[in-house]
């Protein structure tokens, strides 16, 4: 067991770069078990059991893709001959698979890490291991698809150049020179009217003030919600608002939520419309518009595992 558990770790190593587990002292028992039950076939690599023992002793355990040990081990499978060794080699080296999905979603590979689970699959369609793994790629996929959202909306749109319109100048203005008045027609002269008389400013009696009009107090909130923080802002730990717009019923009830405005775009806006539907407010007898904004801050607790 020791020695299974060493070789276990070296292929865990290899695995990563595409490789099989060392020959000799280093290899595996499982490996070294699957080359014991193999005929020597170096020099007639013809079968696709021969192709999968050549390809493990080449230490070409899972890739490349086409021309490795398991692929040529599933291919020989189908061989009534050759079907039950086969299956015992695929049953030694699954675990080695299981170990590289686990890695490739570790270091952020969900190609790779989707490639192997293939692999696993064909080799034993009910694995204890898959749901475990076809987890862990669909959320590596999520966050991977959330931070490319972020990077996408992070990067500034092309600035326009808007060039200012032409403005025409009025045209200018041409003074009429009056006609000389002949010496026999008489000019009129008028006098200038006389000033206005100044109306002193008398004060308005209280009766005629005007009356301004009551203003309408918005129902008072009593009864406010938590919204869910969305996974996918948590683990990319990512804070940001909504602004939402929502009638108030007389009963205090909140109907027509709809989003006016959220930062970052997509992100919160599921969360903040959720909530809204569960503020209750106190109850005015008459239906009130009104509006809120929604914030999500990280707990101190994920801002600091965050630096």
């Amino acid at each position: 067991m020791k020695k299974i558990g060493m070789g276990l770790a070296l292929v865990v190593g290899l695995t990563a770069c595409g490789r099989a587990p060392e020959p000799a002292s280093g290899e595996p028992a499982s490996v070294a078990s699957v080359r014991a039950a193999s005929p020597d076939s170096r020099g007639d690599a013809v079968t696709p059991y021969a192709r999968a023992d050549r390809a493990l002793a080449e230490r070409r355990l899972m890739s490349p893709r086409g021309d490795n040990a398991i692929e040529h081990y599933l291919a020989a499978r189908e061989d009534a001959t050759e079907a039950a060794r086969a299956q015992t080699a695929l049953a030694e080296l699954q675990p080695y698979v299981v170990i590289a999905a686990e890695q490739a979603i570790v270091r952020g590979d969900a190609a790779e890490a989707e490639r192997l689970l293939a692999l696993i699959e064909r080799v034993d369609a009910r694995a204890p291991a898959l749901p475990r793994l076809r987890t862990g790629i669909a959320a590596l996929q999520r966050e991977q698809a959330a931070q490319a959202t972020i990077a996408a909306l992070e990067t500034p749109p092309p600035s326009v150049m808007v060039a200012p319109r032409p403005t025409t100048a009025p045209p200018p203005t041409v003074a009429e020179e009056p006609a000389p008045a002949s010496a026999s027609t008489p000019v009129a002269t008028n006098p200038p009217p006389p000033p206005a008389p100044v109306m002193a400013e008398m004060p308005l009696p209280s009766a005629a003030v005007a009356r301004v009009a009551p203003t309408i107090r918005t129902p008072r909130l009593v009864q406010d919600a938590q919204p869910r923080y969305p996974l996918p802002a948590l683990r990319a730990r990512i804070e940001g608002q909504a602004d939402v717009a929502f009638t108030i019923q007389p009963d205090g009830s909140v109907r027509d939520v709809r989003l006016l405005s959220s930062s970052p775009a997509g992100l919160f806006d599921a969360s903040a419309l959720a909530v809204a539907q569960r503020w209750r407010f106190e109850p005015s007898g008459q239906a009130h518009a009104s509006q809120r904004t929604v914030r999500f801050r990280l707990p101190a607790d994920a801002k600091g595992g965050a630096d």
